[in-house]
């Protein structure tokens, strides 16, 4: 028996989880400022923290206790979004500038974008209560992504800086290779016969293409191994221009991916045009003075080409 996902793109669903978002999002702000920042410090905590043991709790609802021991893989850092929930409680408490860059931006992106693309929550694999608990659980565990990152900068527990969006395509990489190895190395210890035994080859692990049901999707939620297939297709016509040996490498003809590092050219394109975007409300005072700083040093160097012609 097959569930007939509540979730589908552009239903009414879709858009009341959408409009929740926002809503408890704007409320939690405003429910900040009020109250102060001591308030705000330990609501974020609580959050964070709750969070947290969400993410290894889950272990005990019916349908991951049903796909025992395949479920374990799951609070573990399968995803992005996994990786975040575990750390993003001790970023908030104990981390450094970068580590909170990272939280800021990703877990900004991550935690709305899976509300616009909600993947987990549109899953015909799971039926009755299991369906209705694992959807809870999907917009819960991502709603503090998001509003715990905005709250950590509009509160001021960070101070953003825009001229470090360099950094993040680093970060971000690093938590793919984390990824990448928490994935090879539970695809043997719990998939056993079922995950792929090779390296490369048709059913690689590290061929992003191979689709099994028993390892979703190969484990490649976060394209650690490679484009996921839909994207395959758009891209494929860059494969040959990519960084032969760095990037990608052929074998009997097929193309595959260095895990994490392939991607990151495409990372730092969208770190460039898009963390500017996200740094501004933050940062208008200094993004005006920097670009004023370069207009008058252009200015002058212009001025100096003029003189010594």
């Amino acid at each position: 028996m097959r569930s007939l996902a509540l979730v589908t793109f552009g239903n009414f669903f879709y858009f009341l989880f959408i409009f929740l978002l926002f809503a408890l999002t704007g409320f939690c702000v405003w429910l900040c400022h009020k109250f102060g920042k001591k308030f705000a410090k330990r609501f974020i905590s609580i959050v964070l923290w709750a969070n947290f043991g969400l993410h290894f709790a889950k272990q005990f609802l019916p349908f991951y206790i049903s796909r025992w021991p395949y479920g374990l893989a799951d609070s573990a850092f399968p995803n992005l979004c996994a990786v975040l929930i575990v750390l993003a409680p001790f970023i908030f408490h104990f981390g450094g500038k970068y580590s909170k860059d990272y939280f800021y931006y990703i877990g900004l992106i991550s935690g709305f974008a899976v509300y616009f693309v909600p993947t987990g929550a549109m899953r015909t694999d799971v039926v009755g209560m299991d369906y209705a608990f694992e959807t809870a659980r999907f917009y819960l565990c991502h709603w503090p992504l998001a509003v715990c990152s905005l709250l950590m900068v509009e509160e001021g527990f960070h101070k953003l800086d825009w001229k470090r969006w360099w950094a993040l395509p680093l970060m971000f990489c690093g938590v793919l290779v984390l990824i990448s190895a928490d994935q090879i190395l539970f695809g043997p210890i719990l998939h056993l016969e079922k995950f792929p035994q090779d390296w490369v080859g048709p059913d690689g692990v590290l061929n992003h293409l191979v689709v099994i049901k028993d390892h979703a999707d190969m484990n490649n939620q976060s394209m650690q191994f490679g484009p996921q297939p839909g994207l395959d297709k758009i891209i494929s016509p860059i494969y040959p221009y990519l960084i032969p040996g760095l990037m990608t490498y052929k074998v009997d003809g097929q193309y595959y991916f260095t895990p994490a590092i392939w991607i990151m050219p495409f990372i730092y394109l969208f770190a460039f045009l898009f963390t500017p975007v996200l740094a501004y409300p933050f940062c208008k005072r200094e993004m005006r003075m920097d670009v004023e700083a370069r207009r008058q040093i252009r200015k002058m160097r212009r001025n100096n080409k003029r003189a010594r012609s």
